[in-house]
């Protein structure tokens, strides 16, 4: 159930993967001797570049006073 679209696996070890259900795209990279079909790869289509996040982290508006222990 992996995401593996756009990933370079080409050096890895898959001798006895099982990828049922992983996600892969034409940017897959696999080993050469790797069978993806038969170890349960579903080919679907890459998503491409992730999109920019539609809510930016806050700034810091005010400078908070430091904290003081009391005797």
């Amino acid at each position: 159930m992996a995401d593996l679209r756009g990933t370079d696996l080409s050096t890895a070890d898959l001798v006895e993967a099982r990828l049922t259900g992983a996600l892969a795209s034409e940017h897959t990279r696999w080993p050469a001797d790797f069978d993806h079909t038969a170890a349960g790869v579903v080919h679907t289509d890459d998503p491409g570049p992730e999109p920019s996040p539609l809510l930016q982290p806050p700034g810091m508006t005010w400078q908070a006073p430091p904290l003081r222990s009391t005797p």
